[in-house]
C-alpha cells in the first residue's frame, strides 16, 4: 500500500500564484481604473471574469461539500452569489507580487479571455449552453496548462504532482473535468461553425481566438500549419474573429486593462478599493475582541466572538468550532464564520486517520497544529471543506467532547506558517477555554443559587425566598405609598389525602396546585411554597378588590383541577393587603389570621382582612 501524499503550502499552484490580477502592474492600472469609486458586486463579477486562477479558488470554495450537494451549469456570477459580496471581493484582495517570464502567462490570460467571450457568443447562438456557464468553460478550458506554467515558477520540490492530479484532488464541477478530459485527446472538431455540444464549442470559441491573434503562449504551429488554419476559415470566421478583438480589447479597457496601453505609474502602488475586510490584528486586539462577550449566558456568544475574531484578525477566510466526539470519532460543526450567509448542510463530520492522528496530537501538546490534506483525499474534514490545510486550534481539552477551532486560507490561497500563525491561534484558543470554563462555573453557581432558593418540589420559590421578597415590596410601599396584597393559601384536609390516597398522590396535589397558582397569577407576582401544604403568594401594585378577583380565580381553578385528577384538591386562601407601618411578620400575621376564617367559614374559599386588626370578612362559594 502506498504511502499518503501529504500537500504543502510551497506545492499548491494556487498559493504561488493566487490571482492573475495581483501581478504588480495589472494591480496598477486596476487600481487607477477603481480608484475613488464604490465597486459594486456585479463590478466584481466582471473583474472575477477576468481572473482564471481566482475563479478556481472561488468555485473550489462555493461548491464545497459541506454547504450542499454537488450542482452543474456553474457560472462566474452564481459562484459569487453562492459565495456571497465580502468572499467575492476576497478572492481578489491577494498581495501584489512580481513574477519573472509573466509573457506566457500573459498570452495564455488573453487567449482564456478572447475564448470565454468566443464561447459566450456561440452559446447565445446556438442555444447548446447557457451563454454564462459557457464563458466559464471557456475561461477554464486551458486550466491544465495554466498548472504547468505556474509550476515552472514555482520552487522545485522533490515530488511532481501533474496538473491533473491537481484537478482531481479539488473537485472541481464535473462539466469542467468533462472539458479537461476531452481536451486531453485529438479534438476532432476544426470548424467555427455548428458546434454541437459544450466540448465542441470550446474547441469553436478557442479557434475564434487563434484567428483573432491571442493565441497560446507555446503555441507550436508550424507556419504551414497556421497558414492551413487560416485558408481553412472562411469570410464569416474572419470577420468574427476581428469583432472578438474589439470584444476583447474593449472588455479589458473598461477595467484600464487594455494590454495594448503603455503602462505609467510603474512606482506608484494603487490597490483596488474592494473592501474586503480587514486582515491581521494585534494579539491584543484578538484578547479584547473575545474578551468582549465575557458576560455572555450561552456558548453561542462566546464561539461566535472566537470564530469572528479568527476571520477578522487572523486573515483567515472561514472559521468553525467544532466539537470532537472522541469516542466515535465524530466531528460535530457547530458554528462557523466566513463572512458570508451560507448555510451549513453537513454537520457531522468523520475524520481520516491522519486528521485523527494531528487533532490527538492538538490536545496533548495543548497548541495549534497544521493539517494538511492529502492527495486525492475524498473524505474527512478536509474534503468536506475543500481547502488543502488548515489550523486545528484545542478548546477545553479536559472536557469529554473537546472542541476545536478550525482556520483556514482556501479562498485566498495565502499559506499558514506556524511561526507567524500560532501564536494569534494559541491566544485565541486559551482565551476562549478560559471564556468557556468561565461560562460553565456561573452556570453552575446559578444552579446552586437556584436550588437554594427553590422548592424542589413544585419547583416555586421557597419560604427563605417568599420572606426576602417580601420584605422587598414592603419597603417598596413604604417608600412609594403604591398597594400590595398578601394571600394566603392552604390545601384543604391535606392530611386526609395523605392518609387515603397516599404520599404520591399528595405530592401530585402539591404540584398540580403550584401549577395553577403560576399560570393564574402574573409574572411579576411572588409565588412560594411557605410550608407543608401552604403557599404564599405577594401581588405588588395590586389593591384588595383586584385581589379578591384573583382569589376567586384560584379556589375555583384549584377545584376544576383536582376533579381532574380525580382528587379531592382544593384550597383556602386568607388575603390581606398592605397598611402604612407594616412588618414582615404584621401582614403574614393579618393573612394568616384571614386563611383561618376561610377554614372556619368551611374550607374552599378565600376571606379578607383589610378593614382593621379585628375585622374579616369571609368570600363566597
Amino acid at each position: 500500500m502506498s504511502t499518503p501524499v501529504v500537500l504543502t503550502s510551497s506545492e499548491n499552484p494556487l498559493g504561488n500564484l493566487p490571482s492573475l490580477l495581483a501581478i504588480r502592474d495589472l494591480r496598477r492600472r486596476l487600481g487607477r481604473e477603481l480608484r475613488g469609486r464604490s465597486v459594486s458586486q456585479d463590478e466584481v463579477v466582471r473583474i472575477l471574469q477576468f481572473d482564471p486562477l481566482a475563479v478556481v479558488r472561488g468555485l473550489r470554495a462555493a461548491s464545497a461539500p459541506i454547504f450542499g450537494p454537488a450542482v452543474s451549469g456553474w457560472s462566474v456570477r452564481s459562484m459569487a452569489s453562492r459565495l456571497g459580496p465580502a468572499l467575492s471581493r476576497r478572492l481578489l484582495k491577494t498581495p501584489t507580487f512580481g513574477v519573472a517570464g509573466t509573457t506566457a502567462l500573459r498570452r495564455l490570460w488573453l487567449h482564456a479571455i478572447a475564448t470565454a467571450l468566443a464561447a459566450q457568443d456561440l452559446a447565445t447562438q446556438t442555444g447548446l449552453v447557457d451563454p454564462e456557464e459557457a464563458y466559464l468553460l471557456g475561461l477554464l478550458h486551458d486550466l491544465p496548462m495554466w498548472l504547468a506554467l505556474v509550476d515552472e515558477q514555482s520552487p522545485k520540490s522533490s515530488r511532481t504532482i501533474t496538473p491533473a492530479e491537481w484537478i482531481a484532488h479539488w473537485q472541481l464541477p464535473a462539466n469542467l473535468v468533462a472539458l479537461f478530459e476531452a481536451r486531453s485527446a485529438p479534438p476532432g472538431h476544426a470548424s467555427v461553425e455548428r458546434p454541437t455540444d459544450a466540448t465542441a464549442l470550446v474547441f469553436a470559441a478557442e479557434l475564434l481566438a487563434e484567428l483573432a491573434d491571442f493565441g497560446h503562449p507555446d503555441d507550436d504551429l508550424e507556419p504551414d500549419a497556421a497558414g492551413a488554419v487560416l485558408a481553412a476559415a472562411d469570410k464569416s470566421d474572419l470577420v468574427a474573429a476581428q469583432k472578438l478583438r474589439r470584444q476583447v480589447e474593449g472588455s479589458l479597457r473598461a477595467f484600464g486593462l487594455d494590454p495594448t496601453l503603455p503602462d505609467v505609474d510603474p512606482d506608484e502602488d494603487h490597490e483596488p478599493r474592494l473592501h474586503a475586510g480587514r486582515q491581521h490584528g494585534e494579539l491584543h486586539d484578538v484578547v479584547l475582541s473575545v474578551l468582549g462577550c465575557t458576560r455572555s449566558e450561552s456558548y453561542r456568544g462566546i464561539v461566535t466572538a472566537l470564530t469572528a475574531a479568527g476571520v477578522r484578525y487572523g486573515g483567515y477566510d472561514r472559521a468553525l468550532f467544532v466539537r470532537w466526539d472522541q469516542t466515535s470519532a465524530r466531528v460535530l460543526v457547530r458554528s462557523k464564520a466566513d463572512s458570508s450567509a451560507r448555510r451549513l448542510v453537513t454537520t457531522m463530520l468523520v475524520p481520516t486517520p491522519s486528521e485523527v492522528a494531528a487533532m490527538r496530537q492538538a490536545l496533548l501538546e495543548e497548541r495549534p497544529i497544521r493539517i494538511g490534506a492529502e492527495l486525492g483525499q475524498g473524505e474527512g474534514i478536509l474534503a468536506a471543506l475543500s481547502t488543502d490545510e488548515l489550523l486545528a486550534v484545542p478548546l477545553n481539552r479536559a472536557f469529554e467532547t473537546p472542541g476545536f477551532l478550525l482556520l483556514d486560507r482556501s479562498l485566498s490561497a495565502m499559506p499558514i506558517l506556524p511561526e507567524r500563525d500560532v501564536s494569534m491561534a494559541l491566544t485565541l484558543g486559551m482565551t476562549g477555554s478560559l471564556l468557556i470554563e468561565n461560562l460553565l462555573l456561573r452556570r453552575r453557581r446559578q444552579r446552586a443559587q437556584k436550588f437554594a432558593l427553590t422548592d424542589s418540589l413544585t419547583r416555586l420559590f421557597n419560604r427563605r425566598m417568599g420572606l426576602v421578597t417580601l420584605d422587598q415590596e414592603l419597603a417598596r410601599c413604604a417608600r412609594s405609598e403604591q398597594s400590595m396584597t398578601v394571600l394566603m393559601c392552604d390545601l384543604d384536609h391535606f392530611k386526609q389525602l395523605n392518609d387515603s390516597h397516599g404520599h404520591l398522590q399528595g405530592d401530585l396535589a402539591l404540584r398540580a396546585t403550584a401549577e395553577v397558582l403560576r399560570q393564574t397569577l402574573r409574572r411579576s407576582d411572588t409565588i412560594c411554597r411557605y410550608g407543608g401544604e401552604e403557599f404564599l403568594v405577594v401581588l405588588p401594585d395590586t389593591t384588595a378588590d383586584e385581589a379578591t378577583v384573583l382569589a376567586t380565580r384560584l379556589f375555583t381553578a384549584v377545584q376544576t383541577r383536582g376533579e381532574e385528577l380525580g382528587l379531592p384538591v382544593t384550597i383556602s386562601i386568607g388575603l390581606t393587603n398592605y397598611r402604612t407601618g407594616d412588618s414582615v411578620e404584621s401582614i403574614l400575621q393579618r393573612a394568616d389570621h384571614a386563611l383561618y376564617a376561610s377554614k372556619d367559614y368551611g374550607r374552599n374559599r378565600f376571606s379578607v382582612d383589610v378593614e382593621g386588626p379585628d375585622e374579616v370578612v369571609a368570600g363566597v362559594r
